[in-house]
C-alpha cells in the first residue's frame, strides 16, 4: 500500500514541476527572458516597477498582462512620467505614432494627418498627400484657380507694361 501511494505522490510532484517550468519558460519568452530595468518583477507578470527613468509597457494577451521595462515606449504607444512610475499608454484609435494622447504624428491607413488629429478625409481648403497621409494648406492661387502661377508681383509688373506671357506654341 506505501509504494503505490508513494508512486502517486511522486507523479503528482512531477506534474506539478513540469507545469511550474512550463509557466517559466512562457513568461521568460514574453519578456525576453529577463527582467532588466525592474524593481519589481515576477515570473507570473513580469515587470510591475521599473526604475526610474524607464517606461513600464504592460502588453496584454487575452487575460493575462506582462510588465516590461523600456527606455522608450513602442510604436503606437506614448510616454507618460509620473511621480511614481512612468507609463506607456496606447495613442488613439486613428493613430499608428502619436506624442500624446490628443497629437498623432503619424495615422494609420485610411486617415490623412492634419494639425495633429487623424480624419478620414481632409478639410475642406486642403489637399491630402497620398505618400505622406497629410493634409496640406492649398497655397492662394490654388485656393482661386489661377492659371497664371508666376509671382504676383511678376503679374503687376507685366500688367503695367502692357505685356501678356506667352502660351507655348503660338509665334510672337
Amino acid at each position: 500500500m506505501r509504494a503505490p501511494l508513494c508512486l502517486l505522490l511522486l507523479v503528482a510532484h512531477a506534474v506539478d514541476m513540469l507545469a511550474l517550468n512550463r509557466r517559466k519558460k512562457q513568461v521568460g519568452t514574453g519578456l525576453g527572458g529577463n527582467c532588466t530595468g525592474c524593481i519589481i518583477c515576477s515570473e507570473e507578470n513580469g515587470c510591475s516597477t521599473c526604475q526610474q527613468r524607464l517606461f513600464l509597457f504592460i502588453r496584454r494577451e487575452g487575460i493575462r498582462q506582462y510588465g516590461k521595462c523600456l527606455h522608450d515606449c513602442p510604436p503606437g504607444y506614448f510616454g507618460i512620467r509620473g511621480q511614481e512610475v512612468n507609463r506607456c499608454k496606447k495613442c488613439g484609435a486613428t493613430c499608428e505614432s502619436c506624442f500624446s494622447q490628443d497629437f498623432c504624428i503619424r495615422c494609420k491607413r485610411r486617415f490623412y494627418l492634419y494639425k495633429g488629429k487623424c480624419l478620414p478625409t481632409c478639410p475642406p481648403g486642403t489637399l491630402a498627400h497620398q505618400n505622406t497621409r497629410e493634409c496640406q494648406e492649398r497655397s492662394s492661387d490654388q485656393k482661386k484657380g489661377r492659371k497664371d502661377r508666376r509671382p504676383r508681383k511678376d503679374r503687376k509688373l507685366d500688367r503695367r507694361l502692357d505685356v501678356r506671357p506667352r502660351q507655348p506654341g503660338l509665334q510672337p
